[in-house]
């Protein structure tokens, strides 16, 4: 009887929670939808585990649609009708289930998300997929071409590199370290054959193969353009799988790559859009449809199960700066100022130095982060019994507090920082949600109070940043408080800078889009407002033995490099007044922080 009291607590502050950050609305009168809580794709429920509840039901209660959307610790079932819905509700609510060991606790719901998506069927310009490029006999040969058995791992994959080693902190190589390992002449059966395609290719110098267990992907990425040629060659092994490309004007287009099928990338492609592959066991099924007489690719309910893929990505590396004429992802583009930095490029500069960063560094940041800020703990202690906290840019979710009387979301971008909150999110009033704060489709005027720790940095212009601020203010009730922090430029009054570091002008700089950056030397002062702080991966060697735990610092593979605004006294100020009142404003340990209010 307690464990159903439990349960139900935690569908009422779900409920809440649903409402917020969704607009569907939860009822206790039995409907063909129903919200799984508390297991979704972000806690590794997919729709395998859901058919493995269905084969205890009877025969006729059926599932129409499963929807278990990217980063959620929830999911959605539609039922054939209502009487399956109540089965399947009276069955397993608040049970075990065999699910990790996990009590499901789930609700009726009056309507599901759409998760049918519609995108153009025309694939990226200078995208070529030619499919059956090889034989079965020919993908076995390669396949057995590699030993994967003392391959160390990279968090996504395993990896192995021929010719150069491929850096992945800088998406290029270094032409002056070429490895004794050369492609394998086994590959030449391919380049004749292209050619004999149609399509005129320098022969490739430069191999990276990666081996996808199913569950693993990579993040968006674009191959730097001034090391490596016009044309980009991926050679699929084993498996199907979806590959997202994006272009910084918001077009996306997933695009099924088959077994022994051969990507080439050239112009757009090659240069103008990003690639990557999302981390899930399973992919959804893409159908071509006509839609007002037009043929576009629609991203369905369904889904079918991802085998182990090995890519193989062939480059011809070259020297000297790129002249490809796309501009944005372009590392040889003419030189501007942070003053000069328009949307796209910003938004581009985020994608590639903030949010694919994060994705990769999300478990090392996660274990970096404890405990909350004693601000942070003293800002919230005073939040009213009832209240709803917004957390922008949670993280890990160390600042959820362990508070039920409150409804606390967490709300955090990065698919693997949002695994990361819901752990710390269990058991209490609060939940975890994937978001934009620059779009954040939460309701208006809910929240009675907000925090956005360490976020705001983040954002590489003015106007972004402005818009940043603009969302806590229109999240926040009238009355409602918000707690903000940046990092400060001046850090001479904290604890960051090391003592036996001198303080001097980044000999090193980084060129993105134009804008030239310079990369800041850890541990000492901030000398420009903006700049790329490198993030060092620890390498895990033997995880019986913690001193071989460290990393090579200057590792070029597993150092990564995160953008930063850093602020200026009363700068911080400055961008939340326009928005919403400063109550509050102080310096703690080398962060500029404000308590503003809505009026």
């Amino acid at each position: 009887m307690e464990e159903l009291r439990k349960v139900e607590r935690k569908r009422k502050r779900f409920s809440i929670r649903l409402k917020t950050s969704k607009g569907i609305t939860c009822t206790d009168t039995p409907s063909p939808n129903v919200v799984l809580c508390n297991v979704g794709q972000a806690t590794g429920f997919d729709k395998e585990s859901l058919l493995q509840l269905i084969s205890q039901l009877p025969e006729n209660v059926q599932v129409s649609k499963f929807i278990a959307e990217k980063g959620e610790s929830y999911s959605f079932v539609v039922f054939n009708n209502g009487t399956s819905a109540k089965i399947f509700f009276e069955k397993f609510n608040g049970k075990s289930c065999n699910v990790d060991r996990t009590v499901v606790y789930m609700s009726y719901v009056e309507d599901v998300p759409k998760n049918e998506v519609v995108c153009p069927a025309v694939n990226p310009q200078g995208l070529h997929l030619l499919e059956n490029f090889i034989s079965d006999e020919e993908e076995m040969l390669l396949i057995n071409l590699f030993d994967w058995v003392e391959e160390a791992n990279l968090k996504n994959r395993q990896v192995k590199h021929y010719g150069y080693e491929f850096r992945y902190g800088s998406n290029d190589v270094d032409l002056s370290a070429p490895l004794s390992e050369k492609i394998p002449p086994e590959c030449d059966i391919l380049w004749q054959r292209i050619r004999e395609s149609g399509f005129n290719i320098d022969t490739p110098d430069q191999l990276t193969v990666n081996k996808y267990s199913p569950g693993q992907g990579i993040p968006s990425h674009v191959d730097r353009h001034s090391p490596f040629g016009y044309t980009i060659l991926s050679l699929s092994l084993g498996s199907q799988v979806v590959m997202d490309w994006k272009r910084h004007s918001g077009e996306y287009i997933p695009v099924v790559v088959p077994a022994r099928s051969l990507l080439i990338m050239t112009g757009e492609a090659r240069y103008d859009w990003q690639h990557g592959i999302q981390p899930r066991t399973w992919d959804p099924i893409i159908e071509k449809r006509l839609l007002d007489k037009e043929e576009v690719k629609v991203i369905t309910s369904d889904t079918e199960p991802r085998g182990t893929r090995i890519s193989l990505t062939f480059r011809k590396t070259r020297q000297g700066p790129c002249e490809c004429g796309y501009k944005v992802l372009c590392d040889s583009s003419g030189a501007k100022s942070a003053d000069d930095i328009d949307g796209e490029l910003a938004s581009n500069l985020e994608e590639l130095h903030v949010h694919q960063v994060y994705e990769q560094i999300a478990g090392h940041f996660s274990s970096t982060r404890h405990k909350p800020w004693p601000k942070v703990i003293e800002f919230l202690k005073s939040t009213p019994v009832g209240s709803i906290v917004f957390d922008l840019g949670a993280g890990n979710g160390k600042n959820i507090l362990k508070r039920t009387d409150i409804a606390q979301i967490a709300c955090e971008r990065s698919v693997g920082l949002v695994s990361e909150c819901g752990a710390q999110c269990a058991g209490m009033c609060a939940g975890a949600v994937r978001l934009d704060i620059l779009t954040a489709p939460l309701c208006d005027a809910r929240a009675d109070r907000v925090i956005c720790i360490a976020v705001i940095h983040h954002f590489s212009s003015h106007a972004r940043r402005l818009q940043a601020v603009g969302t806590i203010a229109r999240l926040l009730r009238p009355g409602g408080l918000a707690l903000i922090t940046v990092w400060a430029k001046d850090q001479k009054k904290s604890s960051y800078l090391c003592k036996s570091k001198e303080n001097q002008d980044p000999k090193t700089h980084a060129t993105v889009g134009g804008l030239n950056l310079p990369v800041h030397e850890n541990r000492t002062q901030f000398q420009h407002n903006d700049l790329l702080v490198p993030w060092r991966l620890r390498r895990v060697v033997d995880k019986k033995d913690d001193k071989k735990c460290e990393n090579k610092l200057g590792d070029p593979d597993t150092t990564l490099l995160r953008y930063y605004h850093v602020f200026e006294e009363g700068e911080l100020d400055k961008l939340c007044g326009a928005e919403l009142v400063v109550e509050q404003s102080f310096f703690e340990e080398g962060n500029w922080c404000v308590i503003c209010r809505k009026v």
